[in-house]
């Protein structure tokens, strides 16, 4: 084939996905996508992926005790979003609690 010979952009965009930042970011983007569907409406009430660093999936949660809950789900998330994405991107899952639900330091202790 020619090399200068012009190629169809869904090929072109395909390579990419496969080859950059781009397509790691577009399967990443599935987790937001369906995260109603990763965690169940319970558990998607009180939590929101956040983002992903070093292969480890950010998800903030809104109280202490819903991060207690969700953590023993991790394993059953961690299925689900490797059903939904390449496997190999997201390994582990931090769970970050709400700036909301942290207690306020500049109050004083009475």
């Amino acid at each position: 084939m020619d090399k200068n010979a012009p190629k169809n952009i869904s090929d072109i965009i395909e390579s990419l996905k496969a080859s950059s930042e781009l397509g790691r970011n577009l399967e990443e983007a599935k987790i937001w996508d369906q995260w109603p569907s990763i965690v169940g409406p319970k558990f998607q009430a009180h939590s929101n992926p956040l983002g992903v660093r070093d292969r480890v999936l950010i998800i903030e949660v809104d109280s202490a005790v819903w991060m207690h809950k969700i953590s023993y789900e991790k394993p059953r998330i961690l299925t689900r979003i490797a059903g939904i994405i390449q496997p190999d991107l997201i390994d582990d899952i931090y769970l970050s609690l709400s700036k909301d639900d942290e207690p306020d330091k500049t109050q004083d202790s009475v």
